[in-house]
């Protein structure tokens, strides 16, 4: 059976990444992601929201971080969030919001539960800095597999490769080809 597992890159490629792209920057540290209901993979989402976020002191972070929580918790329950990813890149944080449409990110952002968090960050601007926007998907690929035992390349709506081989990267399965447009590569 073929499971999608985390990987990270070792010593060599690391060195490789140095010599080659000497200006990109590798930052140790940790990674979030709140799954929503459903599990969809990143085909499903019609929009993404995109928060940045920096602090200037560990008190302020550390407010800031559990308002983040309590601003995600109530993304369980809004209609159309899909996934939560958030990360650093440096001092520099990262929110990335997986939603089926504009129209559901919009909502959520203007519901109440966002309202007090934006009105709690105001009162107390526990970050130095922030951003946030919402971006709609213009051209949407269809997930694949392609099965390490054979090579065989499938649209993610099976979970067994034609020579048998189970297929599992940990989504939901896709939508049928039908209901996705594939791109050309």
């Amino acid at each position: 059976m073929a499971d999608a597992a985390a990987f990270a890159p070792d010593q060599d490629t690391i060195a490789y990444g140095m010599e080659v792209l000497p200006q990109r920057l590798m930052t140790p540290g940790m990674v979030g992601t709140l799954i929503g209901p459903g599990n969809a993979g990143p085909e499903m989402a019609g929009a993404l929201s995109l928060v940045y976020a920096s602090f200037a002191d560990a008190e302020r972070a550390q407010h800031g971080f559990r308002a983040f929580t309590d601003a995600q918790r109530s993304m369980l329950d809004a209609p159309g969030f899909l996934r939560w990813i958030t990360f650093a890149d440096g001092p520099h944080g990262f929110g990335l919001g997986w939603w089926r449409s504009a129209d559901d990110a919009i909502a959520w952002s203007r519901g109440e539960a966002h309202r007090r968090y934006v009105a709690d960050q105001r009162a107390t601007g526990f970050e130095l800095s922030q951003y946030a926007g919402i971006f709609t998907t213009h051209t949407v690929g269809a997930r694949r597999y392609y099965c390490p035992r054979c090579g065989e390349s499938s649209v993610a709506d099976v979970s067994a490769c034609p020579c048998g081989e189970s297929l599992d990267d940990g989504f939901a399965p896709s939508p049928t080809p039908n209901d996705v447009t594939s791109l050309p590569l």
